[in-house]
């Protein structure tokens, strides 16, 4: 039964109590005597008197009580509700003890669950960030050109910062030159990049730790189309039209080696803070060491080991790409495939690891003469190929006899430490001159190096002098 009930219940008996006392002491009156008439009235007087401040006393003790004792209850049901607004109710010092313990309690309990919602949280945001970098994986794995991995890159990072753009700059080995450049806006000619050690960026290229430029520092980054300044020091994006209102930029780190960076611009909500830089570095650290891993690996599959050029079969991939290039766009392209001369008679005379060296500086000789639209590849054994885009037969003509002159002039180490000279010969093809076959443009450019080897050696050839000499193509 409730409190309230209960002294309701004492306060009726108490009244019927008192009620049937005053009959009683009436009748006692009356049967004691005739005169009793102003007793009588006194009794009744008190009797009313009492009942009525019986009645009072109840019902201030009700009040005193119950009612505190009733918002109380309101209270710690409230509170079991979810709300944790602290408990103020005045009452006896008994009932302000059982608040106060009541607030200390409800004081202890929502800082343990303020402390569980930050940990749920900060584990949603792990999980969350862990997902996109499983994502990340997974995507990895099953691509293997790094521009298309470094796009999806961009794209999961501007998902997880929650911003409005985000690039990557990839250097040239050993210097800030920009080697590779994608940005997460979808563009088919991404704008070109210079980047100066000095300027905006000195502090993340120098140290290798993060740059953050919070929206606000109107004085720190100026809002202008085509470039973000900081300090009068600019990073230019040329052809951006990117109006700046806050910047994240960490280091893109492999092996202990700054290889680029990633930034990205303008948070959708508020600005970035400590919390965005921590998790942006983490996770660009954990993904660029997958992405360039991967990289590395998918380099070892398509890379010779002993000269570092792309092996026999990424040449074949790369013909077959740019040859339909060259069928769709109607664009010239030629093929040199080059054999060293008496290469079995150097080694042995001069040793197999003296042979090894001479296929490596040739290579590099190769490397050197080629343009960065070229591709070079050892194509076996001895024999090295080089596919050049928009490059007619006379152009292929040209740089095959720069290239055999260049090897020709070349002193080669020998096992006994003196110098020897090496040569090579050079048979070329070219499309549309020749033919617009992707096999027939391999027959045609190993049927021209054959004809210089039949022809004295040290010499460069195209198909067409094979076919002035009366020579035919077999099919």
């Amino acid at each position: 039964m409730k409190l309230k009930q209960r002294l309701n219940l004492i306060s009726f008996f108490i009244t019927a109590a008192l009620f049937t006392a005053i009959c009683a002491s009436y009748q006692l009156i009356t049967a004691a005597s005739e005169n009793s008439g102003p007793a009588l009235y006194l009794l009744i007087i008190l009797s009313v008197t009492a009942l009525t401040t019986a009645l009072i006393t109840l019902r201030l003790l009700i009040r005193r009580l119950v009612n505190p004792v009733d918002e109380l209850t309101h209270s710690v049901r409230s509170i079991a509700g979810g709300h944790n607004s602290p408990i103020n109710i005045s009452g006896t010092n008994e009932l302000q003890s059982i608040v106060a313990d009541i607030n200390t309690i409800v004081s202890v309990h929502r800082g343990k669950i303020s402390s569980l919602e930050n940990a749920i949280e900060e584990k949603q945001k792990s999980m969350r960030e862990m997902a996109i970098l499983n994502e990340l994986m997974g995507f990895t794995t099953s691509e293997t050109k790094f521009e298309i991995i470094m796009k999806n890159l961009v794209d999961r990072t501007k998902d997880l910062v929650k911003s409005e753009y985000c690039a990557a700059i990839i250097f040239e080995p050993g210097s800030y030159l920009t080697r590779f450049f994608v940005t997460s806006r979808d563009s088919q000619n991404p704008p070109a990049v210079s980047l100066s050690p000095e300027g905006f960026f000195k502090k993340l290229l120098r140290n290798q730790s993060p740059l953050r430029v919070p929206s606000g520092h109107s004085n720190t980054v100026s809002k202008t189309a085509d470039s973000v300044c900081c300090s009068q020091q600019c990073l230019n994006l040329t052809e951006l039209n990117l109006e700046v209102r806050d910047l994240l930029a960490v280091p893109l780190i492999f092996s202990s080696e700054l290889l680029g960076l990633l930034l990205t611009a303008n948070k959708i909500d508020g600005t970035f803070e400590q919390d965005d830089e921590d998790k942006l570095m983490n996770f660009a650290f954990q993904a660029f060491q997958i992405i360039a891993m991967h990289d590395k690996i998918a380099n070892l599959a398509i890379t010779d080991g002993l000269t570092g050029l792309n092996n026999h079969r990424h040449f074949q991939e790369r013909l077959m790409e740019e040859v339909e290039m060259s069928r769709r766009y109607g664009r010239s392209l030629s093929l040199l495939i080059l054999d060293i001369d008496h290469f079995k008679a150097f080694n042995d005379a001069h040793g197999h690891q003296a042979g090894d060296t001479a296929l490596k500086m040739i290579a590099s000789l190769i490397e050197e003469q080629v343009r960065r639209t070229d591709f070079a590849a050892r194509y076996g054994g001895e024999e090295f190929s080089i596919i050049m885009p928009e490059t007619v037969y006379s152009g292929a003509k040209i740089f095959a006899e720069r290239l055999r002159k260049k090897i020709a002039g070349t002193p080669f180490p020998c096992s006994d430490g003196e110098k020897a000279l090496i040569t090579v010969s050079i048979g070329f093809s070219s499309i549309p001159e020749n033919t617009k076959d992707k096999n027939e443009l391999i027959e045609m450019a190993d049927r021209a190096l054959y004809y210089a080897k039949e022809h004295g050696r040290n010499a460069s050839y195209g198909f067409a002098d094979t076919r002035s000499k009366h020579t035919k193509l077999k099919h």
